[in-house]
């Protein structure tokens, strides 16, 4: 029964990425530079018939005003491959120069196909091991067990696992606007899942030295990897760091701790010098050219409009006009470090994967809000991390993922991908609530499970209509904004009236999250990362139950 629900919600994930994909990209028919879906084709073009050095340099077979490579070497080096199978399926995919803004049925099923093969291959089975690790660990010493209670705590923990892969898999950020608009996201994000899976493996104890060394190696390896096809998975660095650290320095830094920072270290090392060999190889210009590429200050701030503090404060302050590049991405660096501080601090002091995972979603919103160079897209990078913990506290990533996804509304509009929105929303929200307010028998609060860890239990009732009100407050905005958006024309002296609004409406929500996130984050009691030996068995157990969130008649001993 298990394998059979699991097979069909991998079928109908499939299925639903293949229905958005039966929509427009972006900038179909929309001449001189179309958009995304045309820079990812124009990529696999460059790659496959100019020499590796000509990447990221303008040449007169290379015009960086038109679409130029601006990801790192591993993005350029999938790039190639697909443009070799492109050309092997049909040349005048990849013909240079001529099949610039190339259209047609043909070429769009195999640009659709690529972005479907990589989510089997790397995204789905990243989700299926983390979730494998969250779960079944539960299961390690029940399954041992013929007791009644045992069986129905299997069968309890084995849903929650399916249902948190179906609304992982459903995650209606990444499935539009790859398969939408048309990104390879699925890719970098995969591979950071990896990265957290081998973090999140981590166990202290003696007796598996060894497979803890390969685990951290392993989560270097494949960090190293998601940041070197897309930069913004920097967004996630400074978790994995001070995770990584704080293993280092309670496994005593002075000996097995110091050669655990080494190893993590001498890896890092090696995959950014085989990954870059060819630039290194070439010598500092060629190597400062690609980092140029990577991050361009001079393209200012932010690009179109973003749902962050930046574009939310421009119409007022001019950012813009009123300051320089440079300046503005001294003064987003240190705002952004400032904010990263107080988890990134309670990570490394009080390590746990509850703190891990909670990290690495405010350190993606945090980076979002506050960094350099943001694009609207930028917000699923702390989306997946998110969704990760929808079994957890279900309402309040549902509603996170909500509101991300709204944020982008005037993206999905420019696309064409009105109707898909709407009813990717809706479906993941309306799914997620019915499954967990079913489980309110269980648990009076489950439902708004993060309150009983932020006030005390005699005031959870109160607190439950304040989130209830807020929450449905919320909602009547964004319809508002949604309808406003399709329906009415701004006005003429303010044709941006619309797009501003929902960054700002948006903006406001990603505020209350990220204090909400570290609120919780850093009022969580457990630490389940250093372990003895005695305690392993106990602990597999508890790994992922998040036991100080729970009510008294649902708390895990």
């Amino acid at each position: 029964m298990f394998q059979s629900t699991l097979v069909l919600i991998v079928l109908f994930s499939i299925t639903y990425r293949w229905s958005i994909s039966m929509n427009s990209y972006s900038g179909q028919a929309k001449p001189k530079m179309f958009g995304d879906y045309e820079a990812q084709r124009h990529w696999m073009e460059i790659t496959f018939n100019l020499r590796i050095n000509d990447w990221y340099r303008n040449t007169s077979d290379n015009d960086l005003n038109y679409w130029g490579l601006d990801y790192p070497p591993l993005t350029a080096y999938h790039s190639f491959l697909m443009g070799y199978l492109a050309d092997s399926i049909d040349p005048s995919f990849v013909k240079l120069h001529e099949s610039r803004g190339l259209e047609n049925e043909k070429h769009k099923l195999f640009m659709r196909l690529t972005v479907l093969v990589f989510d089997l291959l790397i995204f789905f089975p990243s989700v299926v091991l983390i979730l494998n690790q969250m779960f079944f660990k539960l299961n390690a010493t029940n399954e041992q067990n013929n007791d009644k209670r045992s069986k129905k705590d299997n069968l309890a923990q084995k849903k929650d696992y399916l249902t948190s892969l179906f609304f992982i898999l459903l995650n209606p950020t990444l499935v539009l606007i790859d398969h939408g608009h048309f990104q390879y996201n699925s890719i970098s994000l995969g591979l950071m899942q990896l990265s957290f899976y081998f973090s999140l493996s981590y166990k202290s104890t003696k007796s598996i030295k060894k497979l803890n060394t390969m685990r951290l190696m392993f989560c270097a390896f494949f960090f190293c990897l998601a940041l070197n096809y897309k930069q913004m998975e920097l967004y996630h660095a400074l978790p994995i760091f001070f995770f990584l650290l704080a293993i280092c320095l309670k496994s005593n830094i002075f000996s097995y701790g110091l050669f655990l920072l080494t190893i993590i270290g001498s890896t890092v090392i090696f995959t950014f010098g085989i990954l870059w060999y060819p630039y290194l190889n070439e010598g500092f210009d060629s190597v400062t050219q690609v980092l140029i590429r990577i991050f361009p200050i001079k393209r200012g701030l932010f690009e179109d409009k973003v749902a962050n503090l930046w574009c939310s404060l421009s119409p007022i302050l001019k950012l813009k006009q009123n300051f320089a590049s440079e300046n503005l991405a001294k003064i987003s660096f240190v705002i952004t470090v400032i904010f990263n501080l107080p988890s990134s601090l309670n990570l490394l002091f009080k390590p746990s994967r509850q703190c891990f995972l909670l990290a690495l979603i405010i350190s993606a919103l945090t980076f979002y809000l506050f960094s350099f160079q943001v694009h609207e897209k930028s917000i699923i990078i702390s989306t997946v991390p998110a969704c990760l913990l929808v079994n957890f506290y279900p309402q309040l990533v549902s509603w996170f993922i909500l509101i991300a996804n709204f944020s982008m509304l005037p993206l999905f509009i420019k696309d064409g991908l009105i109707l898909p929105f709407i009813t990717t929303s809706v479906l993941f929200n309306l799914i997620v609530y019915v499954y967990y307010h079913s489980k309110k028998l269980e648990s009076g609060d489950r439902f708004w499970l993060c309150l009983t860890q932020l006030a005390p239990q005699k005031f959870s009732k109160f607190n439950e209509k304040i989130f209830k009100l807020l929450y449905f407050m919320s909602l009547s905005g964004m319809l508002v904004l949604t309808v406003c958006s399709l329906a009415i024309r701004p006005p003429q002296n303010l044709p941006d009236l619309w797009t501003l609004l929902i960054c700002v409406y948006s903006f406001v929500h990603f505020i209350f999250f990220l204090c909400l996130f570290n609120l919780i984050q850093l009022t969580l009691k457990n630490n389940d990362l250093i372990i003895t030996e005695k305690e392993l068995e106990k602990s597999q157990r508890l790994f992922f139950n998040f036991e100080s969130i729970l009510t008294e008649k649902t708390k895990i001993l």
